[in-house]
């Protein structure tokens, strides 16, 4: 809820520009009085369909830190739980059988749970070694994304609010932010490769 509240508001601003510009066109309000007025609401659904697209682009980066890369390195964490306690099972097995006699019966069973525990064992250090280094990426990628994406939300707010039109499309080029040109089709799959 709180990605789309701003998204919508911002998606509003060109909309109702756009509509208050063909209401005078319409009307035939082209008189120089309001000839300027037209002129103004033009730029601001421009400028209100730039500052969306920045927008946009700044709630998907923050969704897909929050939705995909935390959620992937919360789920290696989990699978590194799991991976502990089945080692942590095995182990405890492995201590009890060669804490008891040793005999043709026994031997096999301690064989088997030793290859069990090396398994399960091995499977452990690599799920700790992904965690490490899934958290740390998530700590060095985390920083970066916040930062850069908040450097953009404030460089386009500001420069659409201080109605800088060359500063909110140079803050776009800068973060390779491309808008979609009204009336045209985004290329298929097949075109984009």
């Amino acid at each position: 809820m709180a990605q789309e509240s701003p998204k919508n508001s911002a998606a509003e601003i060109p909309v109702t520009s756009n509509g208050e510009v063909d209401d005078s066109h319409e009307r035939g309000f082209n008189r120089e009085e309001f000839g300027y007025n037209a002129d103004t609401q033009k730029l601001l659904a421009k400028n209100g369909e730039t500052l969306l697209g920045a927008i946009n682009f700044f709630i998907a980066s923050v969704n897909t830190l929050v939705n995909k890369t935390i959620e992937d390195t919360l789920m290696t964490v989990k699978q590194y739980e799991s991976a502990r306690i089945e080692y942590d099972a095995y182990r405890t097995d492995l201590e009890e059988l060669n804490l008891g006699p040793r005999d043709a019966n026994t031997l096999p069973k301690i064989e088997q749970s030793q290859h069990l525990f090396q398994a399960h064992k091995e499977k452990y250090d690599k799920m700790r070694n992904d965690v490490s280094i899934k958290l740390k990426f998530l700590e060095e990628n985390k920083v970066k994304v916040l930062h850069n994406q908040l450097v953009l939300f404030h460089n386009a707010i500001a420069a659409y609010f201080a109605g800088n039109q060359k500063q909110l499309e140079q803050t776009l080029k800068q973060f390779h932010i491309k808008l979609k040109t009204p009336g045209v089709d985004a290329p298929s799959w097949l075109e984009e490769q």
